[in-house]
């Protein structure tokens, strides 16, 4: 197959979408098929400049595997685009500017989205804002794998609560920063890079208990996953669509807690972690706080999410995930 994959990220940029991207991309051209990858090279801040979704593809591919939502990237791509087999992943449900604003555009997307072949989401949560005979659940894979021989009884003190991302506005880093000022017995490590970083560091003055990272390569995020007790997102919103980040760190024993949002409260659950109330700070420190001060029901949750964790990864391999696209894709030529 002749394959144009239009994201709204790819690597080397940092993020969930791009690492998927990417994965599926290397797999596919190893599987014999001809994939060529599209993204926006101009963005500021959370806008991305593109000329792709204004382009006609009929005649030059099989079939369009189109990434979103992105206003416009996406939305114009199905208008467009009608000719050619397309194939939708919906990562996440929009949340920007207003929330009535945001609820009118997520509408319109998920009625632009019925044009494509398939529907392609990663949790029973998404499938169900379709409703639809095409739609169709593919878990995400992770790409690390599970240690060998690491035992959570390992972790030393203090206790730490590590992040991993973007440093964006729906990350909820706000939330995070005034967790660590209530709980100056508990360490937080944030790492990752954007443009909001200096922003949180200014909030973080003065902290002695927050240290950041820049973006780490694999390798330095195992080390940081063996030390962590806990991995959080604290994100603000639907722009949150998952959560691969939470799989990676309960490989190592750190516990997921995040926002109770869609699709990655499916997640959390999938692994045994905890779930806490989006935008309030208060319910993010009694859960860390419940944890940190109680080390045998931390330790017995940590051993259940770290035996979930590593049947996941068993099960929703990279190979997995590219074989079972590459079976949709076939099926809508």
């Amino acid at each position: 197959m002749n394959i144009l994959i239009i994201s709204p990220d790819a690597p080397p940029h940092k993020g969930g979408i791009s690492r998927l991207v990417g994965l599926l991309k290397s797999g596919l051209e190893r599987m014999g098929h001809h994939v060529t990858l599209a993204h926006p090279k101009l963005r500021v801040r959370e806008i991305k400049f593109s000329s792709i979704p204004f382009r006609k593809y009929y005649g030059k591919y099989d079939l369009i595997h189109l990434h979103g939502p992105t206003p416009l990237l996406s939305d114009l791509t199905l208008i467009i685009n009608r000719k050619t087999p397309i194939v939708y992943t919906h990562h996440a449900e929009v949340s920007w500017i207003s929330e009535e604003l945001s609820k009118i555009y997520r509408g319109l997307h998920r009625f632009l989205a019925r044009r494509a072949k398939a529907i392609i989401v990663h949790s029973q949560d998404y499938a169900r804002l379709f409703n639809r005979a095409n739609v169709l659940v593919v878990r995400m894979p992770c790409a690390f794998k599970p240690p060998n021989n690491f035992d959570i009884g390992w972790k030393n003190d203090p206790f730490t609560v590590l992040y991993v991302g973007q440093f964006r506005p729906f990350k909820g880093l706000n939330i995070l920063i005034k967790a660590a000022k209530a709980l100056s017995n508990v360490n937080f490590a944030l790492v990752g890079d954007g443009y909001l970083k200096p922003k949180i560091m200014r909030m973080a003055g003065g902290l002695r208990n927050v240290r950041f990272y820049t973006a780490a390569s694999d390798e330095e995020l195992m080390n940081l996953y063996k030390r962590a007790h806990v991995i959080c997102l604290p994100s603000l919103n639907t722009t949150e669509g998952y959560g691969l980040v939470l799989i990676e760190g309960a490989l190592y024993g750190c516990i997921p807690l995040a926002s109770n949002l869609p699709g990655v409260r499916e997640n959390v659950s999938h692994l045994g972690g905890l779930l806490f109330e989006p935008k309030s700070p208060a319910s993010l420190i009694k859960s860390i706080k419940t944890l940190s001060t109680n080390r045998e029901l931390w330790a017995k949750i940590a051993e259940n999410v770290q035996r979930n964790a590593c049947t996941y990864v068993n099960t929703y391999t990279p190979e997995y995930y590219i074989k079972t696209h590459e079976e949709i894709f076939k099926k809508c030529l």
